[in-house]
């Protein structure tokens, strides 16, 4: 009785210390793949600083302003010189809209070509089903009833 105690006692041991090395292992090697190089900080550093710049571009939208004229010429006092880029930008705001109301009116029209071809689709698949459902109900029957004629009892299987 006792060697069979020792032996169930050493065999629970033995299973813990093969799980303990095996969970040690793989993390172990989780830690191994996880961590960074040494050297991945100071670049990742000096990236930061580079990333820490903003770009920012002019919007297309926007009219070109004129080039300035020199202080020394004389400009005409009930002329302002505004004006005409004032123009220009409405001018291009009102194509920019038109633009824009043309393309809005062009998606809606495609839309609503996709929307009535999908109902016209709907309304055929619907009709082919009534039309299937129809002709079912119209199909005659062909299977075995009272009839004992159709049977000649030759067998298990009806031969």
């Amino acid at each position: 009785m006792a060697t069979s105690t020792k032996a169930f006692f050493a065999g629970i041991g033995t299973t813990f210390v093969i799980l303990a090395a095996g969970f040690g292992g793989g993390l172990i090697m989780a830690k191994s793949v996880v961590k960074e190089p040494a050297g991945y900080q100071t670049r990742a550093a000096k990236s930061d600083a580079l990333s820490a710049v903003r770009v920012i571009l002019p919007n297309s939208a926007e009219a070109a302003q004129p080039p300035q004229q020199p202080a020394a010429s004389p400009e005409p006092i009930g002329q302002p010189t505004a004006q005409p880029v004032q123009q220009t930008q409405t001018s291009a705001e009102k194509s920019d809209t038109a633009r824009l109301e043309a393309e809005q009116r062009e998606r809606d029209r495609r839309a609503a070509e996709r929307k009535a071809r999908r109902l016209a689709e709907a309304r055929a698949r619907q009709q082919r089903e009534q039309r299937l459902t129809r002709e079912q109900i119209n199909a005659p029957v062909m299977a075995f009833g009272g009839d004992s004629s159709s049977r000649t009892g030759g067998g298990f299987f009806g031969n």
